[in-house]
This record gives C-alpha cells, structure tokens and sequence, in this order.
C-alpha cells in the first residue's frame, strides 16, 4: 500500500465500544473504554483518546492527523498510525477486524486465596440472576416516586433520632451495661451489612452495572458481607456513581424503620425498649459513618466520584511525599499538578489528618465514659494505640510484599532479561492493556483485519513501553502474554488420548522416569520442556511404543503401546530432530515411497507437499534442502497417512528465526485443524506461543504442569521498567504510585512494579516516555525459575 492510499484509509473503531468519562489520576487525565464484548476495560490518556473518538469511517487518517497537529503540535508519521492501528486491531476494536476474544478471567482480590486469618467465600452461586430479580421487583428506574418514598422514610429516621438523641443515648449506655443484650444488638446490626451491600448492587444494576460476586469475606476475625459491583465508573453521570456510593447507607437507615415503630409502641418502662433505643441510635451513627470520605468507606467512594478523580487516596499520598521532598529540595517537586490539582490533593490530605484526630479524641470520650475512672489514661491512649498497631500492621505488609519481589529478583538474577517488549502508543503509550499477539496466533488461519497496514510498518516489529493493566484493579484486563504470539486457550476436558500414570523408567542404578503422570486431550497442543538429561526423550518414546515402561500404565489412543502394535503405530505420525531421509531421492520422491510403505493413496503426496508448502520444492533432491525446508518435509512424512495424533521432537531446531516462524505458521495451521500435537522444544518462547499446556521435566519427574499463562502467573514476578538513568533519580521514581524498587543497573534506571499502568501514567509528566522500556515475566522466567537453570536453554 502506498503512502498516500494509507493515510487515504478511513478504519472505523466498533460503533458498539463504550467510551467511558475522563478521570484524574495523580496530576494525569485518563479515558476508559469497555469493550461489551469480552467486558475488557481500557485507559487511554487524552491524545490516543482523541483519535479514537474520531476514528470513525467518515475521517480519513490524513483529517485525523490534521486535527491531531492543530490540538496538540505534532503530527502523527506513518510508522505510528501504524502502530496505533495494529494495537487497536489486536485488542480486537476496530470495526472489521478479528472477532475479540474473551480474556482468561484473572483472580481478583474477592477470588483470592482463603486462609484460618482471612478469605472470602461465595454466597450466592449467581449473583447476576439474583440482581436482575431485585431488579424487575422493585424498578426504581420506573418508580422514581418509591425511590422518592424510601428517601423520605431514611430521613425521617435521621430526624427522629436526632430529637430523641438524648433519650438514646442513655438507653445505649445502659444496653452496654449488659454485655449480652449489646452483643444482640451487634448481631442485629451485622445482619444488615446484607441489605447494605444489596443496595449497592441494585443502584448499579438500575443504571445498567453488572454485580459478579455476592459473598462473605473475614480479616482478623472481623466478617462482613461483600457485593462485587463491576463498571461502576460506566453507569452515565456522576450523580448515578455517587447515588450508588452511597446507597448502602440509605438501605441501613430504612433497616431500622421497623425498629423505630418497635421502640415507639413500647411502653417506657419495657426491659427491652433500651435495647430498641441502642439500635436505632447505633444503627444511624454506623450508617453515617459510612459516609466519612475515609478510604475504603462509602464516603470516599462518593467523593471520588463526585470529583471524577480515581485513587484520590493514593494521589494523595503521593502528592504529600512529593510536597515533602520538594520542602527538603529532593526530587521533582510539584511541577506537574496545577494549582487546582495541588488544592485537591492537598485538601484531601489534611481532611484525612482532620478526620483522623477528631475521630481519635470521639473514642477517646466514649471510652472515657465506659471505663472505670482508674482507667481514665487509657480511654485516652487505647485509640491512638490501635490506630499505630494497624498503621504497622500495613507497613510490614508493604515490607513483604518488597521483600518477596526481592526474592523474585534474586531467583532471576543473572537470567536474560525479557525479550518481550510491548507495543508503543504512537503518543504518550499509555493505551493500557497489552497487545495480545498477531491475529494468526490466536485465531485459526489468516484474519482479515480493517485496519490499514502502513508501508513502512515491518511485520512483528515492536518498540517502546507498552503497559499492561494493574492486576490488582478489579474489572481491568491484564494477560500475562507476550506480543510475540499467545496460543489459543486451553480446549475443554475432551476424549483424553495420552495417560500416564505413576511412569517409572530405570537404565540400570539411573532412573531417567520417576512416576510420571499427566493427560493429553484431544484436540491440544501438549509441550514438554526440560533440562538435558530430563527425561522428555525417554518419556516420548515410552508413549510412541518405542521403549517399555518399568512401572506405571501408558494409554495411548485408548491402548497400550507395549508390545508394539502395527495398527496403533498407524495412527500416529512422528518427526524426530534428525528425520531419516531418502536423500538421493526427490522430495516427492521420498514421499511417494513412504506412502507405498503405509499403503496410502498416492494423491495424499500432494496434499501433503500443499500442506507444508514444499510443492514446488516436490522435484528437488532431499539432500538439497535447506534446513527449514527439510523439517517441513519431516512433517509432511508424519501427516502423510492422516494421523490422529503428532509427535514433533525439536521441530524448529537449528533454523534461523524466518525458517522457524514460517514453521509456526504451519503449526498453528495443523492445531487450527483439531490434530492433537506432543511437542518437545528448547525454545520457550516457541512453547509460550504454540501450546495450550505444557509440562516442565526434570530429574525424571513432572515439576509443573499448566498453561503456559498459568505458569507465568504462578511467577508472580514484577514488571521492569527501563529509563535513561539521566532523566529521573531514584529517589523520585520511589515517590511515584505503585513503584515497589528503583535501582540503578549501569546508565539505566530500572523500576520494578505490579501496576505498570499507574507508574507509566505518572511517568509520562515527568520524562520522555518514548525512552521507557517495559519487559515483564515470560515461560522462559517461569521455566528457569522452577528448574534452577541460569544458563541454558536461551532462547
């Protein structure tokens, strides 16, 4: 395509893609996007979000570009429209392209791991089903005079209880004089925790949210219920966010309605009007109190939205160390917040440092008042106490999470780094989420995209910092592949055609196999990795019938291998690392005479030699192949009788790297057809990219066994980021939101984090983000992580 018919091009963005609202992030304005499709959330910062609100098929890129240079001052090259439209296509946005594919769902923090000290469990098994009924029940969006209703009856109880507060009070002085009674009332009030959290679910749900999670989370003793609301931030308006900040407090204020008229009708001398009396006034203070704009309180939340700001503690915080650094003449001082952002922060802290001692000397005084006047100094002390123990608490969790990405790092350390980097945003490279790989890799066959391709685009090149999402941020995809190509998922629990169980192999006082177990379904892409001397040889010869097993039972297509069998044999196919040829014969040839020792028709030749495309290469000499030529026409002798299940030892050894990734192609074309492959290959970054799972072998056992997204999940290593160590010291790249380590390594500065996004957001105002480099963990990491070797098997 040439230049001018490129930037004559009019790509469409998907008209069904939501744009969300602009939000504050620190000093920075970003965009969200949701895809409806997978329900993939996107930032953007406000220059890629400027072109994609105007790719709309009616403006030539050329018009894009104009608009872009008058907004901001450059104009966007060839080379990054490109860019930009290849990242879009791959995150499956631009009208036309490749069907977008629903991301492996990540463990958030409320399907994290459950301990004795703290967890969670799933109360509701379809929390969606359950909101929608609540939902055509009570129709507040149809009903807003019963909304209207329900207001009216929370603030009468306000103003009852505000009457009554002294009556109140007494009453809850003497309900804590006995402790059952409270206790009772505690109970009570847990219970409507329930209705709270149902609340914020069903305003979400009334403005088009979707709640995933109902459930029962503890920390320390302390229980509560939880409802997962996702894509608060895409309800419309800020009122509707706020409404549903705080929407559990309305519900806590109409739970004890019903009370109210209880402790109305009592006469005033009944035994249980005081416990009546500490409910409603204990019910309302915990209610209200939810609206202190403290984190992670409903206030907070509110006040958040309400500002359009995200993380407004977090920017906070950071602005403070930041203002300090700036008072001790350390770092970059406060440059990138304008006066009104400066305010913001600003404010916000020093209403968190108010709140925080006027809620201290609260619990001071009430403590004071409950305990015997001998104990008068700790009422004062025990607050503050508790609040330093939890503040400590929160200071050695930060600590261990450091020193675990420490350990990753030592575990690391002299390890190549990453080869994969992340596409670059043609602007600012904030775009966030990961590019996912070519079209090829992840769907069978070629995909047509819509985007144009630039002339000076090179295939598979990729540069400068991409960030991924912070797995940490709940709705926010974050997949751990690299650009260089994802394998398709996992196929679904199928016919198994390879078992093994409890495998033992022994060549004299060696035991090459030590009960080896695992299932290869139908229809995968199965990897086996190692170290040499692991044992893959030994175990794939075991499985193709070529060696007897010691100990343990082998099924192979429903059979046993040993002793071998002709007729099994004849359903499998198999290429070896040095296949044996008919060298002096022709290609066609040798394929000819292997399809005579088969008894196959002689027309599978060609389909054979189409298949691998070596069908103008059918009259040449085997011996005058190049090297990727004749592993092709290996392959080729293995699918020659149709197998149903392939066994590929070293399949891309000693190619060069066009030759091997003309080989993938093939490869992925063999799995894009259902054929079940067993694969063993040194090459990780081959393995990450082909195979639906993989097994890791060494000393005669299987050391790790999942996909490979599982496996480099299971790494939990910390994104690196590379800068010229010129532009930002150390110091002040700490300061930043979400960096756990800086260190300097050379003439570059190297930052390690769990929230790349975040940090490259605030990099962005404080350096050439053109100049930041981003690797994260791969198969290699994980696979060198779990087998020790620092060294080998580079790929």
């Amino acid at each position: 395509m040439t230049t001018d018919a490129f930037l004559a091009a009019r790509p469409r963005v998907r008209p069904d893609i939501v744009l969300g609202p602009s939000l504050l992030r620190g000093p920075t304005r970003i965009h969200l996007l949701k895809d409806p499709r997978t329900g993939r959330r996107l930032e953007v910062g406000a220059k890629e979000h400027f072109i994609i609100t105007r790719l709309d098929g009616t403006r030539s890129l050329e018009e894009i570009g104009q608009a872009y240079s008058g907004a901001f001052g450059t104009r966007l090259g060839e080379a990054q429209w490109g860019q930009m439209l290849r990242l879009l296509g791959a995150r499956g946005l631009l009208d036309g392209g490749p069907a977008p594919v629903a991301p492996t769902p990540v463990p958030t923090p409320a399907e994290g791991p459950s301990g004795f000290l703290s967890g969670h469990t799933r109360m509701v098994a379809d929390a969606p089903a359950l909101m929608d009924r609540l939902h055509r029940l009570t129709a507040l969006d149809r009903r807003p005079a019963l909304l209207a209703v329900l207001t009216a009856l929370a603030v009468g109880v306000l103003a009852v209880v505000a009457v009554s507060a002294d009556t109140l009070w007494r009453q809850t002085v003497h309900t804590a004089e006995q402790p059952v009674l409270l206790f009772a009332v505690g109970c009570v009030l847990w219970c409507s925790l329930a209705l709270h959290e149902l609340a914020h679910g069903l305003f979400a749900r009334t403005w088009g949210g979707r709640v995933s999670e109902i459930g029962l989370r503890w920390i320390l003793g302390a229980t509560y219920l939880y409802c997962q609301v996702d894509d608060v931030q895409f309800l419309g308006s800020r009122a509707r966010k706020v409404a549903t900040a705080c929407a559990g407090v309305l519900a806590n204020l109409l739970f004890l309605v019903p009370f109210y008229v209880i402790w109305l009708v009592l006469p005033a001398d009944a035994q249980a009007r005081p416990a009546f009396g500490a409910l409603l006034l204990l019910g309302v203070v915990t209610g209200l109190a939810n609206l202190l704009p403290l984190a992670p309180l409903d206030g907070y939340r509110a006040l958040g939205h309400a500002l359009g700001v995200s993380g407004l503690a977090e920017g906070s915080r950071t602005f403070t160390a930041l203002a300090a650094r700036a008072l001790l003449r350390r770092g970059p001082g406060l440059r990138a917040y304008p006066p009104r952002l400066r305010l913001l922060y600003g404010g916000f802290a020093l209403l968190t440092a108010a709140q925080t001692a006027a809620l201290l000397a609260l619990a001071g005084l009430v403590l004071r008042h409950l305990l015997p006047d001998g104990m008068a100094l700790l009422a004062w002390w025990l607050p503050t106490a508790l609040l330093a123990a939890a503040l400590l608490l929160w200071g050695l969790g930060n600590l261990g999470r450091r020193l675990r990405g420490r350990r990753t790092e030592d575990r690391t350390e002299g390890r190549t780094e990453s080869r994969t980097e992340r596409t670059e945003s043609p602007t600012e490279g904030r775009t966030a989420g990961r590019a996912q790989g070519s079209a090829e890799s992840r769907t069978p066959g070629p995909a047509r995209s819509a985007a144009p391709t630039s002339p000076s685009a090179e295939p598979g090149q990729v540069t400068g910092a991409r960030p991924p999402l912070d797995p940490a941020r709940k709705g926010e995809m974050n997949e751990p592949h690299a650009q260089t190509g994802t394998a398709p998922g996992p196929v679904s629990a199928t016919e198994p055609v390879v078992v093994l169980d409890g495998v033992i192999k022994r060549y004299g006082e060696v035991t090459a196999l030590d009960g080896v177990s695992l299932t290869v379904r139908r229809g995968e892409f199965f990897g086996i990795l190692g170290p040499n001397g692991a044992g893959k040889t030994t175990l794939v010869e075991i499985v193709e019938g070529m060696r007897e097993a010691d100990g343990g039972t082998v099924s192979l297509l429903g059979q046993s291998p040993w002793p071998r069998d002709t007729a099994l044999l004849a359903r499998i196919g198999v290429q070896t690392q040095a296949s044996a040829f008919f060298a002096r014969l022709t290609a066609g040839e040798h394929l000819r005479t292997v399809a005579a020792l088969y008894g196959t028709d002689p027309d599978a030749v060609r389909i054979a030699l189409e298949r691998v495309g070596l069908t103008e290469k059918q009259n040449a000499r085997v011996d005058h192949l190049s090297g990727g030529q004749r592993q092709r026409l290996a392959i080729a002798t293995a699918l020659l009788h149709e197998p149903e299940l392939i066994f590929l030892d070293e399949p891309t050894a000693a190619l060069d790297p066009e030759a091997r990734r003309e080989l993938w192609a093939l490869l992925r074309s063999l799995r894009s057809e259902g054929r079940t492959i067993v694969c063993t290959t040194h090459h990780l970054d081959e393995a990450e990219a082909l195979c639906d799972r993989v097994a890791i072998v060494a000393g005669g056992r299987i050391i790790a066994l999942d996909t490979p997204r599982g496996l480099i999940r299971a790494l939990a290593a910390p994104a690196r980021l590379m800068l010229p160590a010129a532009e930002l010291t150390a110091e002040a790249a700490l300061a930043l939101p979400g960096v756990d380590r800086a260190t300097v390594e050379g003439d570059e500065l190297v930052l390690e984090t769990s929230a790349v996004n975040h940090v490259l957001t605030a990099l962005g105002d404080l350096v050439d983000i053109e100049s930041v480099t981003v690797r994260t963990a791969t198969l290699e990491d994980a696979y060198l992580s779990l087998t020790g070797h620092g060294t080998e098997h580079r790929s």
